[in-house]
């Protein structure tokens, strides 16, 4: 039994093979074999580096596992070089993405200035209040990562983000059912498990709603439905399209009960700088001078 095991169990699968590729074969050189023992190390190094099994190398490499097994062992009957082409190929891409991700600046962490201070104050509000909040800035005002950041770093609240592919009821329902990890097969019972999930506990659930300005007026409408019959907040993160659509239209049941629901909207269509405010500064002290 004991050498039965020991038979089966490969202690070191990326030993050195012991034996080279024979040099009397027609479909071979001496550069072929030559860069078969650089490739070999280079294999070795990557497989030990990265705990890849030899089957995942030639997975990744696009050989199929018999034939790796003996190009690596040395023992590889066909052409030698076509074969080492297709290792050397592999390596080399490996090499230059590492050496391109060694160029690539690590992401900062979150940095919270005015604007993910502001978001973050009203989402707290949301989530606090079982409330409905909207926040309509521009792109490239961070509110993404923050509603990000704010997820990761509250508990009891879920991000979807919408898009035209599911911008109706039924597409934000799964978004939002894979989001709360709602397993339910059976769709007019969907809401409802949904809901369930959204119930308010402790401090407040929140369910914030990124790029909200892809949603259907039904969409939106049944979101108000998980505030109003759940209790959870709600935010509505987006452009100036979605508040053009739900605070300043007048016609409609539904946009009444909406704007009816709103705690709070925060907008801001140009930046935060800190020049702007230096600037409205010195304005301000001139005219206290009377100048």
């Amino acid at each position: 039994m004991k050498n039965a095991i020991n038979a089966t169990v490969d202690k070191n699968p990326w030993a050195r093979p012991k034996i080279q590729p024979s040099g009397t074969a027609q479909n071979r050189n001496s550069d072929d074999i030559a860069l078969w023992n650089e490739l070999v190390d280079s294999v070795r190094a990557l497989g030990q580096m990265n705990d890849w099994s030899k089957a995942e190398v030639a997975r990744r490499i696009g050989m199929p596992d018999g034939t790796f097994s003996q190009w690596y062992a040395g023992s590889y009957a066909g052409q030698l070089g076509k074969q080492n082409a297709k290792v050397q190929q592999w390596v080399e891409v490996l090499k230059e993405t590492a050496g391109f991700l060694e160029k690539i600046p690590e992401k900062p962490p979150f940095q919270r200035n005015r604007i993910a201070g502001e978001i973050i104050d009203t989402l707290t509000l949301a989530q606090s209040t079982g409330d409905m909040v909207m926040i309509t800035l521009d792109a490239g005002s961070g509110k993404t990562e923050t509603c990000r950041h704010y997820r990761s770093t509250r508990p009891h609240v879920y991000l979807v983000t919408a898009s035209p592919h599911t911008r109706s009821v039924h597409g934000i329902l799964n978004d939002m059912a894979a989001e709360l990890e709602v397993v339910e097969y059976n769709p007019t019972r969907l809401t409802r498990a949904i809901g369930k999930k959204l119930e308010r506990v402790g401090s407040g659930t929140l369910l914030i709603v990124d790029e909200a300005q892809n949603l259907t007026d039904e969409a939106i409408n049944q979101l108000r439905h998980f505030v109003d019959i759940n209790g959870t907040g709600l935010a509505l993160v987006g452009n100036d399209e979605i508040s053009g659509r739900l605070v300043h239209r007048q016609n409609g049941p539904s946009y009444a009960q909406i704007k009816s629901r709103l705690a709070m909207h925060l907008k801001r269509r140009k930046p935060y700088s800190v020049r702007i405010l230096q600037r409205a500064f010195m304005i301000g002290a001139l005219k206290i001078q009377g100048r």
